[in-house]
């Protein structure tokens, strides 16, 4: 398989660190997605930052959530980004397919 799609997880809330709980929920849900449409996923600690709209730079722990395929899936992607934009208050989330960086 030469494709592949990796999610970013956060670990704020904006700019103040999430309920623990919350994080591991999100990563659960993601992971399991992966698992179930593409047989798998890798997770990767990482450490990230960027420079929010305010002109803060916000830097946190994130977790790299990555799973390869032959049959593209672009909706579930998609829908796994929102979710996570929203559930920690985020202005975008990073989704990258094969090599291409999309902020949804």
């Amino acid at each position: 398989m030469n494709h592949y799609y990796r999610l970013m997880v956060p670990t704020t809330l904006y700019n103040r660190p999430a309920p623990a709980d919350l994080v591991m929920a999100i990563r659960l849900e993601v992971k399991q997605a992966f698992a179930a449409a593409f047989g798998g996923y890798t997770e990767i600690a990482a450490n990230g930052g960027y420079l929010a709209d305010s002109g803060e730079l916000i830097e946190e722990p994130v977790y790299a959530i990555e799973a390869s395929y032959e049959a593209a899936d672009d909706e579930l992607v998609w829908r796994l980004a929102e979710r996570i934009k929203t559930a920690l208050s985020q202005e975008c989330v990073m989704v990258r397919k094969d090599h291409e960086v999309h902020l949804v």
